[in-house]
């Protein structure tokens, strides 16, 4: 049997009856697109790299608890979602004053004139979505940088689909009011 053609799906399933034989296939389908994810969320290499391995053997411990009817992507989401919320809660007791500067800093991005150029107010705009709370940046990257579904995001975040609307259109917001562009979706 060819497992690199199996659908995540089947593939879960086949894991659940080989007792997690074929995790390799879902490391190499997922481990690019995870470790970006997490590290939109954690930004750091080492610690993001270390929160997918734990997402990984989550997966490799657990398998036997996904529901083969529903999205495997999103499964797998939820829970580098969880690892990484917990590990931003670790982090959150630790930060330092020098931390704290550096956001201070970048609320000079309000100032920053509209007519530069695409690649800086793309930056500019990353900057402000890393500025936004967890639950707002996380439907942002969720949407825009990994182009997940609103159904998509909410079985991600466990929370309703209208709910996920409500969060992308109040980031959008915060973000316009922060670094005053209008069409900021075009830079996401």
């Amino acid at each position: 049997m060819n497992l690199s053609k199996l659908s995540d799906e089947e593939l879960a399933s086949y894991m659940q009856k080989k007792s997690g034989e074929g995790i390799e296939y879902l490391i190499d389908r997922y481990e690019k697109s995870l470790l970006r994810y997490v590290g939109y969320l954690i930004k750091d290499a080492d610690t993001s790299q270390d929160v997918v391995q734990d997402t990984f053997l989550a997966v490799y411990e657990n398998i036997n608890s996904f529901d083969t009817k529903k999205k495997f992507s999103s499964w797998i989401y939820r829970i580098a979602h969880n690892k990484s919320i917990d590990e931003i809660k670790k982090r959150a007791k630790t930060i330092t004053l020098g931390e704290r500067e550096i956001v201070d800093e970048r609320n000079d991005a309000q100032r920053i004139d509209k007519s530069i150029d695409m690649i800086r107010t793309k930056q500019i705009v990353g900057e402000a979505v890393e500025q936004l709370s967890i639950k707002y940046k996380e439907a942002i990257i969720l949407r825009y940088y990994e182009e997940k579904s609103y159904e998509d995001i909410s079985d991600i975040c466990r929370c309703p689909v209208s709910t996920v609307g409500v969060r992308i259109r109040r980031a959008l917001e915060m973000i316009k009011t922060k670094i005053n562009i209008d069409n900021i979706e075009e830079y996401l």
